[in-house]
């Protein structure tokens, strides 16, 4: 978010039906690591492959929920497509513009797929190296190739607490 770039507020309409004050945000629920390997359900290899551990820590930091709401009724996915929609909404208006490149139609240059809302007047876009940064991990992730969830050592646990549950299926 850039606050310095001159440009004046704008304050953005919803993108969503939904009322801020009907969504709910979870909030404060740590994993509790500890007890799902008392279980038999360690999990902590996993999370040190994948360089996780500092994420999970990061959970539990406060959340500010008004401004999560805020953000989420507003936000719109700008991707490959609204970007297509644009180009042809701008060919529709000048046909002189077909073949053009987006810079020569006056608009941005697209880069990458960026979820974009605004809080109280200031324009937020979030990007994939954001989310990265956010998590304290790099862009790129990893793979665990030797990870087999069908065969896992845990999935009895996770089957026996599911179907404990009202509600839950286990297929």
């Amino acid at each position: 978010m850039q606050l310095n770039t001159g440009e004046s507020l704008q304050i953005k309409g919803r993108s969503m039906k939904l009322e801020e004050w009907r969504l709910t945000v979870q909030v404060e629920n740590p994993v509790d690591f500890v007890s799902l390997a008392r279980h038999d359900c360690d999990l902590s290899s996993y999370l040190r492959y994948q360089d996780l551990s500092c994420y999970f820590s990061m959970m539990d930091g406060p959340s500010y929920q008004n401004l999560v709401k805020y953000f989420w009724v507003r936000a719109e996915i700008y991707d490959k497509y609204v970007v297509k929609a644009e180009e042809d909404h701008m060919v529709l208006l000048n046909p002189d513009l077909k073949g053009k490149s987006r810079v020569e139609m006056g608009l941005k240059e697209f880069k990458r797929t960026e979820i974009r809302s605004n809080v109280i007047g200031i324009p937020v876009t979030i990007i994939e190296e954001v989310i990265g940064r956010a998590c304290r991990r790099s862009v790129e992730g990893t793979f665990q190739s030797n990870l087999n969830t069908k065969t896992s050592d845990w999935i009895p646990m996770v089957k026996q607490t599911l179907q404990r549950q009202e509600g839950w299926k286990v297929l």
